[in-house]
């Protein structure tokens, strides 16, 4: 331990400019901080800090040195933080925000039975909110769906969303046959504006380009438009589940593949995952594995 001293004693002293104020806020003798700064560079072989009667400042050495003891020491506070956490009960608010159309799917069926397993929890769900800075918006935890998440996101795969092609009953009977992924092209189709499917979608491996007669930005209303017979359009498996197996929509081109995304709870930091967060997960995992679209 007596190297991390050092580093702690010298990291204070340099975002102090003083001794004697380093020595106030790790509680000890300015003696000790300076022992300790002094042992480190002679283990070093370096000066890490210039100091005159009035000033103390880190040299180019110190400075290079400081910031990576500042990252050993940020890593060392958050180790114990999160280990001070483990034995906690989970508890306080949790903020989530999801794609629209995923809550009725998969948070509130099973709503219930999570607060009553945690009843210290409460949840405030913000729904169709455009992908937001969860630090800065407050958020706990995002959900989002991609096929290609950003590898600078704390994410955690939960689930799987497959799309498929459907339209209803009635549009179908008065509209040309549909053999094969090039026959959409001749078809009515929604598209969904946000994404590249608004006017090409991915069948079989190919890009199919459609000339859409309704755009929304808005997944239910995608939904709606399939059920109201005005086209073809793309929706993820899950929200059209029931309508498929009602028969008010019908699968089209089903042996034809179409893509599938992952389904991700997504953290503000890698650092300090809340029990409240880790719970609320561990229980969204369970509830996706129950309706058919959990990881396999």
């Amino acid at each position: 331990m007596e190297p991390f001293a050092g580093i702690e004693a010298f990291s204070r002293v340099v975002e102090s400019g003083s001794f004697t104020r380093a020595a106030q806020r790790l509680q000890t003798a300015k003696s000790s901080i300076s022992e300790a700064v002094r042992a480190l560079e002679e283990r070093l072989g370096v000066r890490l800090l210039d100091r005159t009667t009035r000033t103390v400042r880190p040299t180019e050495a110190g400075l290079v040195f400081y910031a990576r003891c500042r990252r050993l020491l940020d890593e060392a506070e958050a180790a114990r933080a999160e280990v001070q956490t483990l034995g906690a009960a989970p508890s306080g608010s949790l903020r989530v925000t999801a794609p629209d159309g995923f809550a009725p799917g998969f948070i509130l069926p099973g709503l219930a039975e999570f607060l009553n397993a945690h009843p210290a929890i409460s949840i405030d769900l913000v729904e169709a909110q455009p992908y937001a800075n969860l630090v800065d918006e407050g958020f706990d935890l995002a959900i989002r769906i991609t096929p290609n998440p950003d590898d600078r996101l704390v994410v955690r795969r939960i689930g799987l969303s497959p799309t498929v092609i459907v339209a209803s009953p009635s549009y179908l009977a008065s509209s040309p046959a549909l053999t094969a992924p090039e026959d959409v092209a001749a078809h009515r189709c929604v598209g969904f504006s946000p994404l590249a499917w608004r006017d090409s979608w991915r069948i079989d491996g190919r890009d199919i380009a459609i000339a859409p007669r309704l755009l929304t930005n808005c997944t239910e209303s995608l939904r709606a438009a399939a059920l109201a017979g005005l086209g073809l359009t793309v929706l993820p498996e899950w929200m059209v589940a029931d309508a498929l197996a009602a028969g008010a929509l019908t699968r089209v081109l089903p042996d034809f593949a179409t893509p599938t995304s992952d389904i991700l709870a997504v953290y503000p930091t890698n650092r300090l995952i809340a029990p409240k967060v880790r719970a609320f997960v561990d229980h969204l995992v369970r509830e996706m594995k129950r309706r058919g679209f959990g990881r396999r």
